[in-house]
């Protein structure tokens, strides 16, 4: 497999490693550390994606959701290292999460895609996905989605389990587990590698209002006389 063989070889040499009687540990970092050297210059981030990893291997697909890339690097472990699935925990984090600004997607066109309410469109304040992937292996975490390698489960992750509210049919917006931020999903704002944004802002009915806009706001508050979940969570804030 071609792809496979040049993640193992560029830009750290895992043969020689091999040769020189490396730990598992330095051959699985080298091959983290190529994979996403290649990543990022031959695939990008779709979170709206079904492509696996075997596909980006493969040769037929050269984008994927964080699913995708993970399993990449399971397979790259497993095919090209002799790592045994045993020794691979695949990590699947479900329910809506917010990942921290720090950590950058292996897409460099990925900047994030949450905004401030009031900041333009300046989306560099993470991510939310509605569920992550990444691997335990040697005792550590890789997270090829984005970018990093930790020590602690879910270090990526600033916010989850976040409550959804829903709005219309295909609309949410999200309150943090400690009710101190609202997120609102914003369909008509695409970004790289989403099809839509998020924006977040301090709960409050005048800061909802602002964020749906008044019309939609209103319609919402109004169906079934108040009584969905949205508007009664609505009409507990200030």
């Amino acid at each position: 497999m071609a792809i496979l063989d040049t993640i193992l070889s560029t830009p750290v040499d895992i043969a020689a490693l091999r040769t020189d009687g490396a730990p598992r540990e330095r051959l699985v970092d080298g091959a983290f550390t190529n994979l996403l050297h290649y990543a990022k210059s031959h695939w990008s981030y779709t979170a709206s994606g079904s492509t696996g990893g075997e596909a980006l291997l493969a040769g037929t697909a050269t984008s994927a959701p964080c699913g995708g890339i993970a399993t990449a690097l399971k397979r790259v472990f497993i095919d090209g290292l002799g790592v045994s699935e045993l020794d691979i925990e695949y990590i699947r984090v479900t329910g809506y999460l917010w990942t921290g600004p720090e950590y950058s997607c292996f897409d460099p066109k990925v900047l994030g895609n949450l905004r401030k309410l009031d900041s333009g469109r300046d989306y560099r304040n993470g991510c939310i996905f509605n569920e992550h992937y990444y691997l335990k292996c040697c005792g550590k975490y890789y997270d090829p989605c984005l970018s990093v390698v930790y020590l602690v489960p879910d270090q990526s992750i600033k916010q989850k389990n976040l409550k959804q509210y829903m709005i219309g049919t295909d609309r949410k917006m999200l309150v943090t587990q400690d009710k101190k931020l609202c997120i609102l999903y914003m369909p008509d704002e695409p970004v790289a590698g989403f099809k839509g944004a998020w924006a977040m802002f301090d709960p409050s009915k005048a800061n909802v209002k602002k964020a749906l806009g008044t019309q939609t706001f209103n319609t919402e508050m109004g169906i079934r006389g108040g009584a969905t979940e949205f508007a009664k969570f609505v009409n507990t804030l200030a």
